[in-house]
């Protein structure tokens, strides 16, 4: 019997981790992804889950599929969780992973397509894809009498790299059978096949040629196929290419340590060189594409980037798919690259992206070529995996659509639900990979946001009524009820420190307990409340206390 147990990716973008179990064979995880966090405001960038609350083993290995941050961004935070735990992956993947400063922390095998991978009892086969990063995989896994296969991110059409799906060993792997296939679902909504990725190069050169001024390009800090192509259509207007942000520099970094792009000499150009370059020679290849808090669109479009700000004349292409919830961010941010004078080209007014997912018919295809016996759907939300269940029925599958945290058990009679929902915690992140956010953190933070925060303070008076000190942030109270508080307070302070001994955290919490509970009454409102109250007297000296 194997259990699977999906902990990331169902109902949702992202966090993508699946964690196989066989009583024989042992424990798998495939992908350790992460999460864009839904209320960027509240210091939160992206979370994962908390692997060490899923209990059992530690696994025999993680096998990741690819290097993108919905795949491996929380490999870390597995590696805490089970220290030493062998990571499998591509050349492009484990280099990825080892320049992030994980190799410390594990050992790393590289993947190859002749030679099976064996953990445990796992077998594990990959498959180079196509996909928009290098070193993407489709896996067999078999273990306990299943035969499982992750593809996921992946086309049947060839990469922006060049980069092939062989569609025969697909096909090999359904004649010698497949009883699971875990299918991505990202565009199972998407009824027109994408463009070429010949046609979106040829799209973004006929753009950059005729722009006037400075070319802006928005595109995933991963995309190195992307930015290549952006690279040749800027050699080819006269025009050179500055990477800016952080995960591209990053990105170029570890390409080049498997052998580079290709690129001319003096093509690439330093973001610190850009004040002496001419605006109308520069094509800036710029990350944030999905508009996070902090990145460099993000920055550019609202004037916080130092050394680049727009113009009338220049152009922005947003070379990228907008990921679902995003929507809103973008726009606003589209709105005031027009208000500096910029032309704005998306993906829906000019073939300049194709996505990496496989749309509808490529879905279909997929199914004609493993011949599963039942299909999991993954990566999206509860419409986009109903609507993979729907394709994969009318090729003759069993379906099972399941939420994260929902077991599923493979027997020789097939697949189906266990009954049993495991915890799926997450793990919450700021920028920093190491800038873990306490859960209750979380909570206050959101809570202050609504509702805004209510201090008081008391102070002591010796033998007098203690003074109290209000102070509210994100609140509008008004003069006559903060009044009519404080006096309440002095009140309750009174009673509360007049005795011979005193319980001081006693004393607090019957204060905020009182003062929640008049501010509701009083204004409807639930602030977070603080109160603070004097420590012990010092002992008296003598003299008098100032009043």
């Amino acid at each position: 019997m194997v259990r699977l147990l999906p902990i990331g990716g169902l109902g949702e973008f992202g966090a993508n981790s699946l964690v196989c179990d066989d009583e024989v064979a042992g424990r798998l995880v495939i992908d350790v992804g992460a999460a864009f966090f839904e209320e960027p405001v509240l210091g939160v960038s992206h979370q994962v889950p908390d692997f060490a609350a899923i209990g059992g083993p530690p696994p025999q290995a993680v096998v990741l599929s690819h290097a993108h941050d919905d795949h491996c961004k929380g490999l870390g935070v597995l590696l805490g969780a089970w220290p030493g735990t062998v990571v499998a992956g591509s050349r492009a993947t484990v280099t990825w992973c080892r320049s992030a400063g994980l190799a410390r922390r594990s050992s790393f095998t590289e993947l190859a397509a002749a030679t099976p991978f064996v953990a445990g009892g796992w077998v594990v086969d990959a498959l180079p894809v196509s996909h928009s990063i290098p070193g993407t995989l489709a896996l067999r896994l078999r273990a306990g009498g299943m035969t499982a296969v992750l593809a996921t991110d992946m086309r049947l059409t060839p990469s922006a790299l060049g980069e092939q799906t062989p569609a025969d060993r697909l096909a090999a792997w359904g004649r010698e059978g497949v009883d699971v296939l875990l299918l991505d679902a990202t565009n199972a909504l998407v009824t027109t096949p994408p463009p070429s990725e010949a046609a979106v190069g040829t799209a973004l050169g006929e753009l950059i040629r005729a722009a006037s001024g400075l070319v802006v390009v928005v595109t995933f800090a991963s995309h190195l196929g992307r930015f290549s192509q952006v690279a040749r259509a800027a050699a080819a207007s006269g025009r050179v290419v500055v990477p800016i942000g952080r995960g591209l520099i990053e990105a170029l970094a570890v390409q080049a340590r498997l052998g580079g792009l290709g690129a001319p000499v003096g093509l690439v150009r330093s973001y610190r060189e850009l004040p002496r370059l001419p605006r109308d020679g520069v094509v800036a290849v710029v990350t944030g594409s999905q508009g996070e808090a902090g990145s460099a669109f993000t920055r550019l479009a609202t004037g916080r980037l130092p050394g680049l700000a727009l113009r009338g004349g220049d152009c922005v292409l947003h070379a990228a798919r907008l990921i679902p919830g995003n929507e809103r961010r973008l726009a606003g941010l589209f709105d005031l690259c027009v208000r500096q004078g910029a032309r704005v080209v998306t993906a829906s007014e000019a073939p300049i992206h194709a996505s990496g997912h496989p749309h509808r018919q490529e879905l279909v295809e997929l199914c004609d070529l493993l011949r599963p016996r039942a299909v999991v759907p993954v990566h999206g939300w509860r419409r986009h995996l109903e609507t993979v269940a729907e394709l994969a029925r009318g090729a003759g599958a069993a379906t099972v659509v399941a939420d994260n945290g929902d077991e599923l058990v493979w027997t020789a009679s097939g697949l189906e639900p266990s009954g049993r929902r495991r915890a799926t915690g997450r793990l919450s992140f700021g920028d920093g990979e190491n800038d873990l956010v306490e859960a209750g953190v979380v909570h206050e933070r959101r809570v202050l946001a609504r509702s805004g925060v209510l201090v008081a303070v008391v102070e002591s008076a010796g033998g007098a009524v203690p003074r109290v000190h209000l102070h509210s942030a994100g609140l509008r109270l008004g003069a006559e009820v903060e009044e009519e508080l404080a006096a309440g307070l002095r009140g309750e302070a009174a009673r509360g420190l007049g005795g011979v001994r005193v319980d001081r955290d006693d004393v607090r919490l019957t204060m905020e307990r009182w003062l929640k509970r008049e501010v509701r009454r009083r204004c409807g409102q639930r602030p977070a409340v603080l109160v603070s109250v004097p420590a012990d007297d010092p002992p008296s000296t003598g003299g008098e206390r100032p009043s």
